[in-house]
């Protein structure tokens, strides 16, 4: 199958831009964008991501608004419209790589609407190629880059238009592509892990002033721990150590206020404190075996489907439902964002997933 970008010399394997490398369904290829504003009005997850090898493009938005998340799932065939990125009334315009996209999320049956610019703020972190194994098995095999900054525009949830803008509200995306366990669809046949990594994995990414940032740290101590820069107007200036002082709320999951300290490769040191503005779960957009049969992103799902809900997210660890069934997920996972002060008491915000792994 060839596309327009089949024109340009940028061939890495003897296939069109149409197929992969390799037969493996869990590959994969797209965006993940978040964002937030210093008033806490609104909080957002979003994630646009092609598998290739299911013929598949799924995507969602998740919106955090008055202890409520808003979630709505989409999916179709990804052939032969795979030169546009775009599920149903959600898309993503590339307006200028590396600097400037715009997200938008047109009217649609689930009470959600948006339309945002993000214009990117410092050079952007492209982290080491990550190898997971499990008990010797390959079972990941992923690269990255990170990206924040500040944005326009607005976003639209239970009948209220929030408009947005630069001086109060940041963006922060990262776009990733590989082999990744947990997407593509459930594995059958494999063994569970003979141990897992108990303790904080977080991962950061964050917005202040006239520069922006990214740290991640797990308890796996794979060789991806512990990476993080400075993302300057002009240069990226690796970070080297990270020290942090953590407060949770009452069941220990939820991070409530802490500080953070990214010394750098050339000795600097920047202190950074926060404070909760709301967490978001990833199972909204379909992580964890989310979707309602329970599959997972990357599934495919016929040439269109699209569902959703609403549910009450105000406590830091349970989650009602619309019918009033409350309950937690057996995972920790939620992505939280907060409001930061940085050196010299600068504004700014954080996209701060810190889970406990337990």
């Amino acid at each position: 199958m060839l596309l327009g970008i089949d024109e340009y010399p940028f061939h890495q394997i003897t296939e069109t831009f149409a197929g992969v490398a390799g037969s493996d369904p869990a590959w994969n290829d797209g965006h993940y964008i978040c964002a937030t504003d210093r008033s806490g009005a609104v909080s957002l997850t979003s994630n646009l991501r092609l598998y290739n090898n299911n013929d598949v493009m799924d995507g969602f938005v998740c919106v955090r608004h008055d202890g409520r998340q808003h979630n709505i799932r989409l999916s179709r065939r990804l052939r032969p419209d795979l030169g546009t990125l775009k599920v149903g009334p959600l898309r993503l315009d590339i307006v200028e790589p590396l600097e400037v996209v715009r997200l938008v999320l047109e009217d649609n049956d689930y009470g959600l609407a948006l339309d945002l610019t993000c214009r990117t703020v410092g050079v952007p972190y492209m982290g080491p190629i990550e190898f997971t194994r499990i008990d010797g098995r390959l079972v990941g095999e992923r690269a990255t880059y990170e990206l924040a900054g500040a944005l326009d525009g607005w976003v639209e949830v239970a009948g209220e238009r929030i408009p947005l803008d630069s001086s109060s509200a940041s963006f922060f995306r990262n776009h990733s592509w590989g082999y990744q366990p947990g997407r593509g669809g459930p594995r059958h046949g494999a063994p569970v892990p003979s141990k897992r990594h108990a303790g904080v994995r977080q991962w950061v990414l964050f917005h202040s002033g006239d520069h922006s940032g990214f740290y991640f740290e797990d308890p796996s101590g794979r060789a991806a721990a512990g990476r993080g820069a400075l993302l300057m107007p002009d240069r990226l200036v690796p970070v080297v150590a990270v020290d942090h002082s953590l407060e949770f709320y009452d069941g220990g999951r939820r991070v409530k206020k802490g500080s953070f300290e990214l010394t750098d490769v050339d000795g600097g040191r920047r202190r950074y404190s926060f404070e909760d503005l709301g967490w978001v779960y990833c199972q909204g957009g379909g992580y964890f075996g989310g979707f309602d049969d329970r599959l997972g992103q990357g599934v495919f799902r016929g040439d269109y489907h699209a569902e959703g809900e609403v549910w009450d997210v105000s406590d830091p660890t349970t989650v009602v439902d619309a019918s009033g069934h409350s309950f937690e997920f057996d995972h920790a996972w939620a992505e939280s964002f907060v409001r930061l002060s940085g050196p010299g008491g600068v504004a700014g915000l954080a996209h701060f997933e810190c889970v406990v792994i337990r």
